[in-house]
């Protein structure tokens, strides 16, 4: 999806991978998770080739689309840091394109595999990690054609506003999302688990309430960002 930096507004159109396989990004069985996970140390690259091969190696993103290396070194060491906080469980798009465009409004967009990146935007962090989200949304959730706005839903061939309408119907959890995370994270579902996601990657802690709405619409690495970003 097209959005800006959590706090800012925007809106933008997505679309699914089709016959996506569906998995889990984190095993409840495995209760050595956190004590076998080995943190994945930052290396900055000294080529545009050794910073592609290395997000290859590490990331399996096959390509990115980007001959500036400070750029790729800043898209590694935030994949770096996203894939720590999620102790290695967490999934990353095949393909990445960075771009500067100074008269964008949107800072990132997400669709069929691919994340956009207007490294003229600000927070390449934030970016990636709201991206990313969406990302493994789409791969957990069933229902994630159905969960972005109206236009959305219908740009995805769908008709089914059900989690749309029950989503903007709970002004009580509307609240609590806008006081807690912004107010774009209260257009759709899928904004709300992509910004919610973000703002645990940026060390913000939220309230279980924001957990549970987050596990209710399916979002990716629920069990791991409670345990990182749940307030006490």
């Amino acid at each position: 999806m097209k959005v800006n930096i959590i706090g800012n507004k925007g809106a933008g159109l997505f679309r699914t991978i089709k016959n996506n396989k569906l998995f889990r990004c984190f095993n409840r069985n495995n209760k050595d998770t956190f004590e076998k996970f080995k943190p994945l140390m930052f290396e900055k690259a000294a080529s545009v080739n050794d910073a592609k091969n290395y997000a290859r190696k590490n990331f399996q993103i096959h390509y990115i689309d980007s001959n500036n290396m400070a750029d790729i070194n800043n898209v590694n060491r935030s994949l770096c840091r996203i894939y720590n906080i999620n102790k290695g469980k967490i999934s990353f798009p095949p393909f990445i394109k960075v771009y500067k465009h100074h008269g964008e409004r949107y800072s990132g967009g997400y669709g069929s595999g691919l994340i956009c990146l207007n490294s003229c935007c600000g927070d390449m962090f934030s970016v990636l990690s709201h991206e990313i989200a969406h990302y493994n949304h789409e791969k957990v959730s069933r229902n994630y054609p159905n969960l972005g706005k109206k236009l959305e839903i219908i740009d995805m061939g769908s008709n089914n506003f059900y989690f749309f309408n029950k989503f903007m119907s709970d002004k009580p959890a509307l609240k609590s999302i806008k006081k807690e995370i912004c107010g774009y994270a209260c257009s759709s579902p899928a904004e709300f688990i992509a910004c919610t996601f973000e703002i645990v990657m940026r060390g913000k802690k939220l309230s279980p309430e924001i957990f549970r709405l987050y596990r209710e619409y399916e979002g990716p690495n629920a069990e791991i960002l409670s345990q990182y970003g749940i307030k006490k």
